[in-house]
């Protein structure tokens, strides 16, 4: 009786084993006629099954098939849209297992991967326009691994930088070098993705330089004039750095090609802004301010000129306002009629500064204000410290009534932070 039970148990054992590698065969089945239902049903039994959750095929198939839903789910008219909003986290799973099992790499995973890091890549890019940076990084970060699994380089590469770009906004400086800097050190960049390198070079140029990185200064200008030979501002970028580290000669020189090399293109007079800056770092004042006319002559509504032109001739008060604080707080405490004249002297060419940089930071705000909302939002911190400056303009000149709307725009703008 024992052995009749046995074999009995047996023979139950077998049928379950074989139903269940038929729930597999059957979702295979159903996945190729389309029936997604019917699929994820006999695929969800066999992974949670004894006898199949270990087996490589199975996951497969599960990957393949919620990938299959994921995509369905992008078409409104279909009746498997709404099958499973998890399908992604599903399909992810479904592949890591596969690769787990497949000891000899017979399984091609790499659809299973795109769609999966397409999916995260959309969602994190969802998250990072209503500023969820923090959300966003970490789908970003799920989405270069899986990029990587199916080698989608340039994927990933877009992942990254969406990634470097929520960790500049959470203000996580070593979290921008960690994603940025394997993209400054590639030797070549495709042209849909150049555009966004502008930024990842110029970024990281910051964070060197804030550091006193001189090294890495350096390199990553030269990085940039090397993968983007035919950017001028490249070369502007590694005249500012050549400029930081007191090379005057050689900044003035890349600015000069720059310049030649813009001419004929529809970024000249930015060019020329970028440029005038350069030359007013230099000390060269005269140069810059014919650039910056240079440029208004060019277009004379914009924003970089103006904003330029007002920030270099308040520079230039600022420094009389300071020779002035140094005559009053002499060593010796002396003051001499001489020292009085001097001042009086200095506080004519400081206030003439203040009279011509009004006019400049006047027409950068009005640029502003002529945009739309989401135009503003962008330029909301040049706003800020243009009539910041025109505030101090005014009160320095004794122009109050000038002042006191300008004050008002500045109350408004900090009580909305």
């Amino acid at each position: 009786m024992k052995k009749i039970a046995l074999f009995t148990a047996l023979l139950f054992l077998g049928i379950a084993v074989n139903a269940q590698t038929l729930q597999v065969q059957s979702a295979m089945s159903d996945l190729k006629r389309g029936y997604l239902n019917k699929a994820k049903a006999a695929i969800d039994k066999a992974c949670e099954h004894e006898t199949t959750k270990d087996d490589v095929k199975t996951w497969y198939y599960a990957g393949l098939i919620y990938s299959m839903i994921g995509e369905e789910s992008t078409k409104p008219k279909s009746k498997y849209k709404d099958l499973d909003p998890d399908w992604c986290q599903k399909a992810y799973d479904a592949a890591l297992r596969c690769k787990e099992l497949d000891k000899t790499g017979d399984y091609d995973l790499r659809f299973i991967f795109s769609k999966v890091g397409s999916d995260f890549y959309s969602k994190s890019i969802d998250k990072f326009n209503t500023g969820d940076y923090q959300g966003a990084l970490e789908l970003s970060d799920k989405a270069i691994k899986v990029f990587n699994n199916s080698g989608d380089a340039d994927l990933a590469n877009e992942s990254i930088y969406i990634a470097g770009y929520c960790c500049q906004m959470l203000k996580d400086n070593e979290g921008v070098k960690k994603y940025y800097a394997p993209l400054i050190r590639k030797s070549k960049v495709k042209d849909d993705f150049k555009s966004k390198m502008i930024r990842v070079y110029t970024v990281m140029y910051g964070l060197y330089r804030d550091a006193g990185d001189t090294a890495n200064v350096i390199k990553t200008a030269e990085r940039y004039t090397k993968v983007m030979p035919e950017d001028p501002n490249a070369n502007l970028l590694l005249a500012n750095a050549y400029n930081w580290t007191g090379n005057r000669t050689k900044a003035i020189s890349l600015v000069e090609k720059a310049i030649e090399e813009s001419k004929e293109r529809s970024n000249y007079p930015k060019v020329l802004c970028a440029a005038a800056g350069i030359y007013e770092q230099a000390g060269d004042f005269e140069t810059a301010e014919a650039k910056y006319r240079e440029s208004l002559t060019i277009v004379d509504n914009q924003f970089e000129a103006n904003y330029g032109m007002g920030s270099m001739m308040n520079n230039r008060a600022y420094e009389k306002n300071q020779a002035i604080t140094d005559l009053f707080n002499k060593s010796d405490g002396s003051f001499t009629d001489e020292d009085e004249a001097l001042v009086s002297k200095l506080t004519e060419e400081r206030n003439e500064y203040l009279r011509k940089t009004i006019p400049y930071l006047t027409a950068a705000v009005a640029y502003i204000d002529a945009l739309d909302s989401e135009q503003q939002a962008q330029y909301r911190p040049n706003l800020y410290s243009s009539l910041r400056t025109l505030n101090t303009c005014y009160l320095t000149l004794e122009m109050y009534n000038e002042s006191k709307p300008i004050q008002e725009r500045i109350k408004q703008i900090e009580s909305n932070n």
